[in-house]
């Protein structure tokens, strides 16, 4: 069974610079910190997913060992900040991960986004 899974806490997406208001720019290029849980060590090559099922936003990160139980961080992924979906999973060779769902929202501030697990 494959032990490894894909989270994102609560400030797990950041815009690097946010505009006065992001109700006003929703569309942002955002980064994504994602932390590797789970035991054992990943193969060289090992990839991370996260696909938007709201937008367009399909991306690959390809992992080398030394990620094994670390976080890493995806910059400039293009997201909509009042529509969005991220799915996220691990493949190591020829397992899987889970899929993990997340929701990125404009947090009441405005200017600073909420990460929500699941999409509903």
């Amino acid at each position: 069974m494959f032990q490894r899974s894909l989270t994102i806490d609560g400030r797990g997406i950041s815009v690097p610079l946010p505009p006065p208001s992001l109700y006003d720019a929703p569309k942002q290029s955002v980064d994504v910190v994602v932390m590797l849980d789970g035991e054992g060590d990943l193969s060289p090559g090992s990839e991370l997913h996260i696909v938007d099922n709201e937008g367009e936003l399909s991306h690959m990160v390809e992992l080398d060992d030394a990620s094994s139980g670390q976080s890493q961080t995806i910059e400039g992924l293009a997201v909509d900040l009042t529509l969005n979906c991220l799915e996220l999973w691990l493949v190591d060779g020829d397992y899987e991960s889970e899929h993990a769902l997340y929701r990125a929202q404009i947090a009441d501030d405005g200017q600073s986004i909420e990460t929500v697990a699941g999409c509903e």
